[in-house]
């Protein structure tokens, strides 16, 4: 156990997620909360120590207390960071369950105080303790009516009163007051921070690549809604329980399944790397593509799928396209074309047979 000094305590917190019961919901958010403390962690440019993941928050620490307009640009890169993953993530996602769709409406604030606290070393790892890091846990609940900001606490008041705000930052700093049971009235500042939501990068719209004329297309019509028939197409965990050809699903680095991740298809004695190219939608339709690299002599065989509603049914239109490598895959053309549209229409099938069940 180490002597007690001043110190910061950063605590950036996620908010938003509702407590799920489907389980690829539950995974799902717990994934995405993953990436974003990972991105937290890796927005830290202050020299901070991580004490603690807790839950949806990140408890930073160090001793050497930066400056406040040091710690408020500290705070608005991690948000930007934050926000920028997530609107990137809602334009890249290929799945619709409830913790994909509402992933931007997550929302992050920050908690900054200073004061002695004592830290216990265990191994290479350091955890506080004291009444400071306590009080620190209880700002977290306030009655700051916005959803993102900065709460500072009046360990930090007098500096505080001194920085200039500049018109074009768009921020105000307010001051705040609640009753906490043990502690009395505590009084800090805090800045809103919804402003810097104008500082984010626009993210890269999907495109889907053009077809030949030498593409195959089937279609098909499915009794049930597109919702349900898209879950069980895209969900990589469920395509393995109606497919029964598929062994095994790796998705690579245990993402989730979105523009540009790469998963491996174990099919019989084929292991088949296959690219998501991604998902655009409207009212009516949504559509998906995925890209396989290599397979039979092939290579870029590229599968988009049209599911279009269709009052109580849903349309599903299958292109595949594909280029030959050698000159004797040309001599055998016609004999390839009839492998792929035999097993598309099998999939096909077998994604209705399935969809149709689970409606009923």
């Amino acid at each position: 156990m180490t002597v007690s000094k001043s110190t910061l305590l950063f605590i950036p917190d996620i908010s938003g997620f509702t407590d799920f019961v489907n389980k690829t919901e539950i995974n799902h958010s717990r994934h995405i909360i993953s990436e974003l403390l990972e991105i937290i962690i890796n927005s830290d440019k202050s020299d901070m120590s991580v004490s603690e993941i807790e839950g949806d928050a990140v408890l930073f620490f160090k001793e050497d207390v930066p400056s406040v307009p040091d710690l408020i640009e500290q705070c608005k890169h991690t948000f930007i960071n934050f926000h920028n993953h997530l609107r990137r993530y809602d334009t890249e996602r290929i799945c619709k369950c409830g913790a994909c769709e509402t992933a931007t409406r997550l929302t992050l604030k920050f908690i900054i105080h200073k004061g002695e606290v004592g830290k216990i070393n265990i191994k290479d790892h350091q955890k506080l303790h004291g009444p400071e890091v306590i009080l620190a846990h209880k700002l977290l609940k306030n009655s700051i009516s916005e959803n993102e900001y900065i709460l500072i606490t009046d360990q930090f008041k007098q500096e505080l009163s001194s920085v200039e705000i500049q018109p074009e930052e768009r921020i105000s700093i307010k001051r705040g007051s609640d009753l906490y049971k043990e502690m009395g009235d505590f009084d800090y500042s805090y800045i809103p921070i919804k402003s810097f939501l104008n500082e984010l990068t626009e993210s890269s719209q999907i495109s889907f690549p053009g077809l030949s004329t030498n593409k195959i297309s089937i279609t098909n019509t499915i009794d049930a809604s597109v919702e349900l028939i898209y879950e069980n197409f895209t969900n990589l965990e469920k395509r393995m329980e109606w497919n029964e050809d598929i062994k095994e699903i790796i998705m690579k680095d245990n993402g989730l399944n979105k523009a540009a991740s790469l998963h491996t298809c174990l099919v019989g004695s084929y292991s088949l790397d296959i690219e998501s190219i991604g998902r655009m939608e409207n009212k009516s339709q949504i559509i998906y593509g995925e890209r396989l690299n290599e397979f039979k002599g092939l290579h870029d065989i590229i599968s988009i799928y049209t599911f279009e509603k269709e009052e109580g049914q849903t349309h599903i239109q299958v292109e595949v396209d594909y280029k030959i490598k050698s000159w004797i895959g040309k001599l055998l053309n016609p004999l390839i074309r009839k492998m792929l549209i035999k097993q598309t229409k099998d999939g096909i099938i077998k994604l209705k047979k399935v969809s149709e069940k689970n409606a009923g």
